[in-house]
């Protein structure tokens, strides 16, 4: 009786050690009208980069629903920044705004900082200490901006902290401005600290004015009552050497910074501002007949320019070319994959190294998964 009584005890203890630790964070990804797949799927993937973070797609009904009491981080991410507000509307944002004023933490990204502005005219929640300048010219343009890293930002990314400028995903993102004194002075929100300011002038076509961006916040953050919001205004989650600032950004925003874990920085291999201009987006958009009908040639020809040029497209085609009928072409975009560190290309990477019987293409795919796969946990 003895002898089996202590069995259960052990038997007790050893379940209960095997059991899977909980996360550190809980996080939750804004699901709806407002949130694109590609700007989504890559912050998911980028959180996903710490196993100590547990994140779920959820949508305007879960937030009626209570959802929030559970996270410890809400991400609203790039899409659209008025449909992020429609879709969610002032039950919704109310939810949200109680939450993170009695504790919880939001990242906005691209879209989602226009979403927290406190943009005159303009359909937002008022959050994030900052308004929207130049908002009739939003359609700024895309590419690698030069980033300068301030003295707090060196301190958040202390990996950062001896190089001078780095160079980060911009695609249509909101120039900001300290919000009006009179909106901060209604509102739990603080004005802002910033940890990375645009050195990029970014005015493609001839109706944008040069020399609005430079200068202006890339990345900031303020306090929201008890809460936290930090804004990016960029794409770091889909930046390769950089998809790492997601999960630290997260721990920074459950006030939990101290748990965040260091990273080795390694420089990506397009190291070097790229502002896409009209042609280059008329060549990107072109590129897609070209990888649908174009010949081998053809196509490895588009994938080498793609290499040189930050493509927002080319993330959502690359996986395609994985299955391409050329080897030569298969093995081209598992490079790509890897160079550009798309994370959301790593199930297709894995099912194109399953299949693949061409001994060139599979070693190439073979080291991109590799690659991926020594990402930062």
């Amino acid at each position: 009786m003895i002898s089996a009584v202590l069995c259960g005890m052990l038997l007790g203890i050893s379940c209960k050690n095997e059991k899977t630790a909980e996360p550190l964070l809980k996080v939750g990804m804004l699901y709806g009208l407002g949130s694109g797949h590609t700007n989504m799927t890559e912050a998911f993937a980028a959180a996903q980069l710490d196993s100590r973070i547990s994140i779920k797609y959820i949508t305007s009904a879960n937030i009626a629903f209570g959802v929030l009491d559970s996270l410890d981080v809400l991400i609203i991410p790039g899409g659209g920044g008025s449909m992020h507000t429609f879709n969610l509307g002032q039950t919704d944002i109310s939810i949200i705004k109680k939450w993170t004023e009695n504790g919880g933490g939001i990242l906005c990204i691209c879209a989602g900082a226009y979403a927290l502005s406190h943009t005159p005219d303009y359909a937002c929640f008022g959050m994030n200490g900052a308004q929207v300048v130049d908002l009739d010219h939003s359609s700024r343009g895309q590419g690698l901006c030069a980033l300068g890293v301030t003295e707090d930002g060196k301190k958040l990314f202390p990996e950062l902290a001896e190089l001078d400028t780095i160079h980060v995903l911009f695609e249509n993102g909101p120039m900001l401005a300290p919000a009006d004194s009179a909106a901060l002075a209604e509102s739990p929100a603080t004005d802002y600290t910033v940890f990375a300011t645009m050195l990029s002038d970014v005015h493609v076509g001839a109706e944008f004015q040069p020399g609005i961006s430079p200068g202006k916040p890339f990345l900031l953050a303020n306090n929201y009552g008890k809460g936290r919001v930090f804004t990016s205004i960029g794409h770091p989650e889909g930046s390769a050497s950089f998809s790492w600032m997601i999960p630290r950004i997260l721990f920074w925003c459950a006030q939990k910074e101290d748990l965040a874990l260091p990273v080795e920085y390694k420089a990506p291999a397009l190291d070097r501002e790229v502002i896409m201009s009209e042609e280059d987006l008329q060549k990107e958009g072109s590129l897609y007949r070209t990888f649908v009908y174009g010949t081998k040639e053809e196509k490895l020809e588009g994938i080498e320019w793609m290499t040189q040029h930050p493509s927002w497209s080319m993330k959502s085609w690359a996986p395609c070319l994985l299955y391409d009928k050329d080897f030569e072409v298969r093995g081209a975009a598992a490079a790509w994959i890897a160079s550009t560190e798309l994370l959301t290309g790593k199930k297709d990477l894995e099912a194109a190294y399953a299949v693949e019987e061409n001994e060139i293409a599979k070693a190439i795919m073979q080291k991109a998964v590799k690659h991926l796969n020594s990402l930062y946990r």
